[in-house]
């Protein structure tokens, strides 16, 4: 970009945050059909004004835009989207780490029970699913998840006061309530964040810090094992510290965490402009803050809402299982209590390594998506059934192929991918994640209750179930793949394909006017571009 041409940016940034533009200079020419619903939901169109100046003249982010823009997102706006997802991990799974140091006991409450203490919290999930993910559409993001985020902080924190089943189901309950705003969100922040060649590596980047977290967990719990003369007990020691630092993390979004890329200040008025733009390319828009009935319909009859709500339901089987009882799982392969907590950090590392792998291979090359989402499924397969068919006295060879179940995280965290790069209208993209999320609350909710405490220590019904669940996931990606290419293939050959810079931008500003991808006549599905 030329110094004259810089000036003329710079000028005309400076103006629409004076409101100085024009209603010309704000919509362009895009056909009839493709305006569908543009005139009443202009306003609510996030980032609109910028990509008028941005197409006005006539700018195309290069490479080297591209580089230091995301930089700059990397450096604000993704660690706070990995702290979300890992203390969220942590708060939820402290009850595995409170199992270990007697929290069934004192809670007087039976297995059956304790993992009803699993389940509820997805099913509090369930309710506030939907309704989070609609607080974030039509308010500013970082107050949404800081108000959101010291609530359930708050609700950790009191866990130890509770004593007896039906006070911790409650506060269960609400704790899933809250936290149901975090992976579905993140889901929907990182496309109003990243470029759509950014969004696997950023998005499969903060899916792993579940693993960080495993991580950390797993050490917060071996150094509480260690404190000696406890004033209380030791299970209530793992939610008072976990709570605490949700409440730290909790101020930090409420001052730093903009609600787009057009509100961050760590961006120069230019590059807000750039940022948008470069969004934009994917033909799926920003944000809108608009509530659109049609929208729903459009994904109600969408075969893409129903494979993935029945890979998410298969997926979390076998998630509902690992994520609550795996230091008891390895216990059980004969490890005293300290061990499963260090081994359980192991699968959290293979768990990341697996992601970030993933991530990479994603971005890095075309049209690999599902073919890796594929692989981390078959891997999980094999695990599963040498966890089942493998003998009790291989508890080594069991151990691995337990960690190697942490692979399922990969198919999972690319299916949220999928929904960030290929759904356009925010209305839509958002109750697509609902649905997705529904099938992950259910298939949570269903997981524990596999695990009968009359099979201990092996718990056979356990892990055939994760077995099944692995296999119907991998059938459900496999035909999301399939069902994406036919409709690319089938929308090439009525349409024509999207070949010219001028088709390119008219997708763009479909997608910036909140079009569906049913309605965008040049958008194609991808898997990275």
């Amino acid at each position: 970009m030329s110094t004259g041409e810089k000036r003329s940016l710079e000028k005309m940034a400076l103006s629409s945050e004076n409101g100085s533009l024009g209603p010309e200079d704000k919509v362009g020419d895009v056909e009839k059909v493709s305006l569908r619903d543009a005139a009443s939901s202009e306003e609510g169109n996030v980032g609109l004004h910028e990509f008028a100046i941005a197409k006005q003249s006539g700018l195309r982010v290069t490479p080297e835009q591209n580089r230091r823009i995301a930089r700059k997102i990397d450096l604000f706006i993704l660690p706070m989207l990995c702290m979300a997802q890992g203390l969220s991990y942590l708060d939820k799974t402290a009850l595995n780490y409170g199992n270990l140091y007697g929290m069934k006991s004192a809670l007087h409450v039976s297995g059956d029970q304790f993992s009803w203490f699993a389940s509820i919290f997805y099913l509090g999930y369930l309710v506030g699913n939907y309704p989070d993910s609609w607080l974030l559409q039509h308010y500013p993001t970082g107050k949404v998840l800081a108000i959101t985020t010291f609530i359930w902080a708050i609700i950790v924190i009191t866990t130890p006061a509770c004593t007896n089943f039906a006070g911790t189901m409650a506060n269960r309950f609400f704790l899933g309530l809250l936290e149901a705003i975090v992976t579905p969100g993140m889901t929907l922040l990182t496309s109003i964040w990243y470029a759509q060649s950014e969004v696997p590596f950023r998005s499969l980047i903060w899916y792993s810090f579940n693993g960080w977290a495993g991580i950390f967990g797993g050490f917060v719990a071996y150094g509480v094992g260690h404190i000696e003369n406890p004033e209380i007990a030791l299970w209530k020691y793992i939610f008072l510290i976990l709570g605490a630092m949700s409440v730290i993390f909790a101020v930090i979004l409420w001052f730093f965490f903009p609600d787009s890329p057009v509100d961050a200040r760590f961006l120069t008025p230019e590059e807000r402009i750039l940022a948008v733009k470069r969004v934009a390319e994917a033909k799926l828009g920003v944000k809108n803050t608009q509530f659109k009935w049609y929208q729903i319909k459009h994904a109600l009859i969408d075969p893409k809402t129903w494979l993935l709500f029945i890979a998410s339901i298969a997926a979390q089987i076998p998630n509902g299982i690992v994520s609550n009882f795996s230091t008891i799982i390895i216990k059980g392969m004969g490890f005293t209590t300290l061990q499963s907590t260090l081994l359980d950090a192991a699968s959290s590392g293979v768990q990341i390594a697996s992601l970030l792998a993933a991530g990479w291979i994603s971005m890095r090359f075309k049209n690999m998506r599902v073919i890796t989402m594929a692989a981390g499924n078959i891997t999980c397969i094999v695990a599963a059934a040498c966890l089942t068919y493998l003998p009790d006295d291989q508890k080594w060879n069991r151990l691995v192929a337990y960690w190697f179940t942490s692979f399922q995280s990969v198919g999972f965290a690319l299916s949220l991918v999928m929904i960030s790069n290929n759904i356009g209208g925010f209305t839509k993209k958002t109750f697509t994640t609902a649905v997705t999320f529904i099938g992950y609350c259910v298939g949570n909710v269903i997981g524990p209750h596999f695990l009968i405490d009359s099979e201990a220590p092996k718990y056979v019904t356990g892990t055939k179930a994760m077995f099944i669940g692995y296999v119907i996931k991998t059938v459900a990606h496999l035909a999301l793949g399939i069902y994406m290419l036919w409709s690319n293939i089938k929308r090439d050959r009525e349409l024509g394909k999207v070949a010219s810079y001028e088709d390119q931008l008219k997708g763009e500003e479909a997608g910036m006017h909140d079009l569906t991808e049913f309605e965008n006549k040049y958008h194609r599905y991808v898997d990275t571009e």
